[in-house]
């Protein structure tokens, strides 16, 4: 047996008759989360973290701007700022859901892992913050045996640091992990954007100074800005506008909230404006997409 058929019947036997898309489990200090879908989904908004995201089966498109990126079967990808993308589900063979494991990206731990690596003096590669690669062997053998550990409760405290050590290990090795290895570079373009993100990302609500952005970050206006619009496909400001809109419309899903409470509770300072600009990017009003 393939480590990508283990891989896909070790998820779906422990995930069982769950009907959910989405399973977030934790492992040790970390976490993953299985997505399963047994039907084609239609393009949809998604916010994305710094995530390893490893497709064992079916198909996942995802657009970034304007650019369409289809992931299959045997691939993965590495997404390694905050971005927000549309992305819908192909299941290609009835019965054959689609299934993926998704593991989230700290920075900090990796950059202990390249304390004994040396990426200094690699050019960049003028790449953005979502790349796709063929996953490894020894990456789904390294996977496989993390996810075991959710059966062996003895051993995660021993053993999910290490195995988590060496998933990022590979995955910076790879051809696809060339934006991953730019941000530990210290001061590269990726890691001052990925910084400016990291600042915007925790700021969104208040007014946001694009040049007190600048100052951060130690780039020039012209440097910062086209650095930022190549890695994340967006601007700050229409990046700090959909953290707002995204964040409305997932508690508009689940929460009985008013939308003027959400308005002014995500920075905008009259209803009119958020139902505008909500309108504009999700195609309908706050109150009509209230579930």
């Amino acid at each position: 047996m393939s480590k990508k058929t283990e891989l896909t019947e070790f998820i779906l036997s422990y995930l069982n008759n769950s009907c959910e898309t989405e399973t977030k489990i934790s492992i040790g200090d970390s976490w993953v989360l299985f997505s399963k879908e047994a039907n084609d989904t239609s393009l949809d908004f998604k916010t994305y973290e710094p995530v390893i995201c490893i497709i064992v089966q079916g198909e996942k498109e995802v657009i970034s701007s304007e650019e369409v990126i289809c992931v299959s079967v045997g691939q993965t990808i590495i997404i390694t700022h905050d971005i927000h993308l549309q992305a819908r589900i192909k299941v290609n063979e009835i019965n054959k859901p689609y299934v993926a494991v998704i593991i989230p990206i700290d920075v900090e731990k990796l950059r202990k892992i390249a304390v004994k690596m040396s990426f200094q003096g690699q050019v960049e590669q003028k790449l953005t913050a979502i790349n796709v690669g063929n996953t490894s062997h020894e990456l789904e053998e390294a996977v496989l045996r993390y996810l075991k550990l959710l059966n062996r409760p003895q051993e995660v405290n021993v053993l999910a640091t290490s195995i988590l050590r060496e998933i990022y290990f590979r995955v910076l090795t790879s051809e696809s992990g060339s934006m991953l290895r730019e941000i530990l570079i210290e001061d590269s373009h990726a890691d001052r954007i990925h910084r400016a993100v990291t600042h915007i990302k925790s700021n969104y609500r208040s007014d946001i100074s694009i040049d007190e952005l600048i100052k951060l970050v130690g780039m020039s206006s012209s440097s910062f800005h086209a650095h930022f619009k190549r890695i994340t496909k967006t601007t700050p400001k229409k990046m700090q506008r959909d953290l707002r809109l995204m964040e409305v419309r997932d508690r508009l899903r689940v929460t009985r909230e008013t939308v003027s409470t959400l308005a002014f509770d995500v920075g905008y300072n009259s209803l009119a404006h958020l139902s505008k600009e909500y309108k504009s990017k999700f195609g309908k009003s706050p109150l009509q997409d209230r579930i």
